[in-house]
């Protein structure tokens, strides 16, 4: 059975072609020009760390690295040698993919001692060895421990790619060992362009918005149905205003659709609300959050701030064994305080 485990976290997932076609698209151009000279010129170092935004393409970016350090044809990835087609079929002996396992919620100390493992080895075909891990984020303590060791001593003609949305999750010791890339958004207009063009639809504009302008997360988001989500949000934050936001019904409802998503929305709308408050000392006009104003303005950004740190964590935490809906209670009442004072009302729903 560990084997088996073992197996499954060190293969590649069966969309290694889309996910190419991706890395493939205009505006990564700079970042594939940048890295591909690295690699020409021997310069390209033995561990990455690419980050951005949620959905900006940081596997995808990964992939197409490893497929290129692994081709062996003069236009890499070539996508027709035998390297590229072990690559799009998921089993090149020298590309190890380090994901989530399925029935797991973080990447476990095994998977980075069968990792540490497969990269002693020899190169089965004589080339490079890679391995792309991905969302590196999902570690834990020891997991990072165990990669430490790899980094340290990293052996000749191996690099480690490491895919993140969270690099400030990252332990120094780990992200200070790799060279760091973060991975580019690209203009509205070509986001849209792609978007229409990979599945033609209305709404597009609002689903990219919601996605802070990551075409692949925006895809992400109108396949799970959450073209609504920012009205859904918008109403319960006004309900909240008022000092009616239903706190139970409204957890129970968001831990049972796209908790990782509303929590995003929930961190970027008080993110920003907050940056608009510390450039302004008058918020008559703020529209965004025009709960913070005098005289208890200095509190309440406090009390702001200290929320954002919360939502922060609970992205972290959200899909792991906690239970969703208790932690979307507690940042609702403290999202109702914020909003309503004291004087606030804060209904429970009974069903």
């Amino acid at each position: 059975m560990a084997g088996a485990e073992r197996d499954e976290s060190l293969v590649v997932p069966p969309d290694a072609a889309p996910a190419l076609e991706r890395a493939g698209l205009p505006w990564f151009q700079a970042v594939r020009g940048r890295l591909g000279a690295m690699q020409d010129l021997g310069r390209l170092p033995h561990a990455l760390l690419l980050f951005g935004q949620p959905g900006a393409g940081q596997a995808e970016l990964g992939l197409w690295i490893a497929a290129r350090l692994l081709c062996r044809d003069g236009a890499k990835p070539c996508g027709a040698c035998a390297d590229c087609r072990l690559i799009l079929a998921g089993t090149h002996p020298d590309f190890r993919w380090i994901s989530v396992a399925p029935d797991k919620k973080e990447i476990s100390i095994e998977q980075m001692r069968a990792l540490s493992e497969a990269l002693s080895l020899r190169s089965y075909r004589g080339g490079a060895k890679v391995a792309l891990i991905e969302p590196a984020e999902a570690m834990n303590i020891k997991s990072f421990n165990a990669l430490l060791k790899t980094l340290e001593e990293p052996a000749d003609d191996t690099f480690l790619l490491l895919a993140t949305s969270h690099s400030d999750r990252m332990p120094r010791t780990i992200a200070s060992r790799c060279m760091r890339l973060r991975i580019p958004l690209p203009e509205t207009a070509a986001a849209l362009a792609w978007l229409n063009a990979a599945s033609p639809r209305p709404g597009w504009d609002g689903l990219l918005r919601l996605a802070h302008g990551a075409p692949f997360l925006a895809m992400e988001y109108a396949d799970a149905g959450l073209a609504s989500l920012d009205q859904q949000m918008q109403d319960a934050l006004a309900a909240g205003m008022s000092g009616r936001m239903d706190v139970i019904g409204d957890a129970r409802a968001w831990a049972e659709s796209a908790p990782a998503a509303r929590l995003f929305w929930l961190e970027s709308w008080l993110t920003q609300g907050l940056k608009e408050a510390a450039r302004s000392s008058d918020l008559v006009n703020n529209n965004r959050l025009p709960w913070l104003r005098p005289p208890d303005l200095e509190t309440k950004i406090r009390a702001g701030y200290r929320l954002l740190d919360r939502l922060r964590d609970a992205r972290r935490l959200v899909g792991g064994s906690l239970n969703t809906q208790l932690l979307f209670e507690s940042l609702l009442v403290s999202l109702a305080a914020l909003q309503s004072g004291a004087g606030g009302r804060v209904q429970e729903s009974l069903e």
